[in-house]
């Protein structure tokens, strides 16, 4: 009868353990949020790209037609043209300029999601706003937030750093997972 006590008191896992979960979770999902902010903004510059070829042809065509044709191109066309540009000059400058920052934002909120389905204690959870830390230090150093030290990724390292020391320090050898302590014991000699 003493034996079942202590076999449930080995099947419920540590506090480490629970932790390391926790931070699994939390890493695996900034990472995927990370990376498909990344694509999506690799694609919008690429689409923004091929629009500013687009909208240079076009520009260069429809001052082509105003000077060597008679009749006059209608304001509607120059209106829509001016806004075409517009678009593209906002989206160099708050998307393609600053593109750590987003990815650095996306992977922070895949960070926090994934920590919350992880099953992270309430008590913890002010510990999510650890990027702020990073924004005091850049503010203190009168450095811009958008491109701290000239460089937007770093907000990138800055938001996925902390979870993947934790991962190693928490959980040093994913590979022994589902293992027991005499199987990984067996292997590491």
């Amino acid at each position: 009868m003493t034996a079942l006590p202590s076999a449930l008191a080995s099947a419920a896992p540590s506090r480490r353990q629970r932790a390391g979960r926790v931070v699994a979770g939390a890493l695996r999902s900034g990472l995927l949020a990370g990376v498909i902010a990344a694509l999506a903004w690799l694609l919008a510059g690429a689409i923004a790209g091929t629009v500013f070829l687009v909208l240079v042809a076009a520009t260069i065509l429809a001052v082509g037609a105003t000077l060597l044709s008679e009749r006059v191109i209608p304001a509607s066309w120059w209106v829509a043209l001016l806004a075409a540009w517009a678009v593209v000059i906002v989206e160099r400058s708050v998307v393609g300029a600053h593109g750590g920052v987003w990815v650095g934002a996306a992977a922070w909120l895949g960070v926090i999601a994934g920590a919350r389905s992880a099953g992270i204690s309430k008590w913890a959870l002010p510990l999510l706003a650890y990027p702020l830390i990073s924004m005091g230090i850049a503010i203190a150093a009168s450095e811009p937030l958008l491109d701290p030290w000239g460089v937007s990724w770093l907000w990138v390292a800055a938001v996925l750093g902390p979870p993947v020391g934790l991962r190693v320090l928490l959980d040093p050898s994913p590979r022994d997972h589902g293992r027991s302590p005499d199987a990984a014991a067996t292997l590491s000699r």
